[in-house]
């Protein structure tokens, strides 16, 4: 298997927890931004000098700098690119490791604009507050935000363990929408990404993210299951917002026959096949997937359905086919950048359109939970188990 770098595949989703990034290096030749299509120098050296010369408080040169080159890469309009300080930097490079400082929460900009919550981590402080997924965030301490200011209500929902947030919270009960506010204490959470039990004779595995340990646990677990006699495998990847790509693949690696995983296409029509080796494992397997599941977790599952691997069983999944790039910078400071869209070993599409599971099948309004835990009323899960036991 080729050797990746990594690149960053999360629900940029601007995930509460920035799950994943890239530590790759800028290429090509650099660019001078006093080109005929760059940022016109002039304009901004007089708005310079008018601030100079007639601004009546003090002026902080380094937020006005940092402040003009975050307006630049946020004009993208890409919800996925920011500039990143020092202090964003060092908190994702912690967050890779699988741990970090804040609520829980992972959120995505919805289609209306709104910032939505995808899922609250077991276990963490939005979780044991109650927040749930498709809540919207209006406010955050006060402040209305939307989702074209993501990456700023990230950053305010990130802080010091601790500390506390207050969130404004829209949800949807009774088809009535009831506006909340609910403080939640900032906290250290370890991430464990990787679970798995036996049901009856049957494997299950559910993958929540994908960091730089997720393919070692991953494969040790399912190692350990085939040592207890299990007969298929459930991976369940409902709710995951995705993360490293290289941990994506090494686990399909492990799965697939000899071929490609996943193909990426960058701004050029430049292509970068990632393929698997001769080996493969060959337990009958069901993935349940959900509108959460996302980038990284459609990576995984494309491969699995193009190879008819495993019957896909659950909702159709998020659509998110994009890959970002963290470019370091001076000063500890990076460059968080969308640089390609990602397809399906057969080719297939899945940026803004997702994947159709083979069996379609919609979680039951009166589950309180999703896993094992909730197997009583997780119809999904049922199905799968359904599946299983008639090969």
């Amino acid at each position: 298997m080729k050797t990746l770098k990594k690149v960053f595949i999360g629900l940029g989703l601007c995930l509460l927890v920035y799950l994943s990034f890239s530590v790759g290096n800028a290429t090509g030749k650099r660019t001078a931004i006093a080109n005929e299509n760059g940022i016109p120098l002039a304009k901004i050296n007089k708005i310079e000098n008018l601030i100079d010369q007639y601004y009546l408080f003090d002026i902080d040169k380094n937020k006005q700098q940092e402040g003009a080159v975050e307006g630049y890469v946020k004009a993208l309009g890409d919800p996925y690119s920011e500039f990143l300080t020092k202090e964003e930097m060092d908190s994702l490079n912690q967050q890779t490791e699988g741990e970090y400082a804040g609520v829980g929460i992972v959120v995505t900009p919805s289609e209306t604009g709104a910032i939505t919550v995808v899922s609250a981590i077991k276990g963490s402080p939005a979780f044991e507050k109650g927040i749930k997924k498709d809540d919207i965030i209006l406010k955050i301490n006060g402040k209305d935000y939307n989702a074209s200011q993501m990456n700023d209500a990230v950053k305010v929902m990130k802080g010091k363990p601790n500390t506390d947030v207050k969130l404004t919270i829209a949800r949807m009960e009774n088809k009535t929408s009831k506006i909340f506010d609910v403080n939640i204490t900032r906290r250290m959470i370890s991430l464990t990404t990787v679970n798995s039990q036996k049901i009856g004779d049957i494997g299950y595995i559910n993958i929540t993210q994908f960091d730089r340990k997720t393919d070692k646990e991953f494969i040790e677990q399912y190692e350990n299951l085939k040592k207890q006699n299990v007969k298929s495998i459930v991976l369940d990847l409902r709710n995951n917002p995705g993360g490293l790509l290289d941990s994506t693949v090494k686990i399909a690696d492990y799965l697939l026959p000899k071929g490609v995983i996943v193909k990426t296409v960058d701004k050029n029509k430049k292509e970068d096949i990632q393929k698997s080796d001769a080996s493969e494992q060959n337990l009958p397997m069901v993935v349940l997937v959900n509108g959460s599941s996302a980038s990284a977790s459609e990576i995984l599952t494309g491969a699995l359905k193009d190879y008819k691997k495993a019957t896909i069983v659950g909702e159709k999944t998020f659509g998110k086919g994009i890959v970002q790039t963290i470019i370091p910078m001076e000063k500890g400071e990076g460059l968080k950048l969308t640089i390609s869209e990602y397809f399906s070993p057969k080719g297939n599409k899945i940026h803004k359109q997702g994947i159709t599971p083979d069996v379609v099948i919609k979680l039951n309004e009166k589950a309180k939970g999703i896993g094992v835990e909730y197997m009583k009323e997780d119809n999904q899960l049922q199905k799968a188990l359904e599946i299983l036991n008639k090969k």
